[in-house]
């Protein structure tokens, strides 16, 4: 906590510590590694909270899995990835994070709907503001090169699917997709 010079009262403190428990409880991504590639895996196997005096300051370790550190995959995000202004904001990038691990081509799939309706429950500005937040982040995604302005919608319309492609991405995708499909750039090693 002080590594981020805050000083934090108690809620902000419960939020920073529920931080550490959601990295905790994030599912495994864990499948290959090899020399060359690796599509799912496990970002955080370790958390430890240490306390080495009684009354002293609580330590985080976080250990990474291994084959991440070598840097064998040209697998990376957008600088705007390392960090969450929100947990709306945490929650859309890992989800986006989790579409990137689960399929071992370049042609990803994004569960819009199954995202969105997480909160589904919740106010129309927070809706909205999800919304929103997806959007920033694939246009993100397209800015720094890491996906193709290629996008495929699978849209439900009187119980047939039919799909749009796109060379972009609007809010108005966002609200009426089921699914959407993008393409990962994948740069030689």
């Amino acid at each position: 906590m002080k590594s981020v010079k805050n000083n934090l009262n108690s809620y902000q403190r419960k939020q920073f510590l529920q931080f550490f428990d959601d990295l905790i409880g994030l599912p495994p991504y864990s499948q290959k590694f090899s020399d060359k590639k690796f599509r799912k895996l496990l970002f955080f196997p370790v958390v430890n909270a240490i306390q080495e005096t009684k009354n002293g300051p609580w330590y985080i370790k976080i250990a990474v899995a291994e084959p991440l550190m070598k840097n064998y995959y040209p697998f990376h995000f957008p600088p705007s990835f390392f960090v969450y202004t929100s947990t709306i904001n945490f929650q859309v990038k890992l989800s986006i994070i989790r579409s990137f691990c689960q399929e071992s081509s370049s042609k990803k799939t994004y569960l819009i709907q199954s995202f969105l309706n997480q909160s589904k429950k919740r106010s129309n500005s927070i809706q909205a503001q999800v919304k929103q937040d997806i959007l920033e982040q694939f246009n993100d995604l397209l800015k720094y090169k890491i996906i193709q302005p290629k996008f495929k919608f699978s849209m439900n319309s009187n119980d047939n699917n039919s799909f749009v492609t796109k060379e972009d991405i609007q809010l108005k995708d966002i609200q009426t997709a089921n699914l959407i499909y993008f393409y990962e750039i994948i740069y030689p090693i």
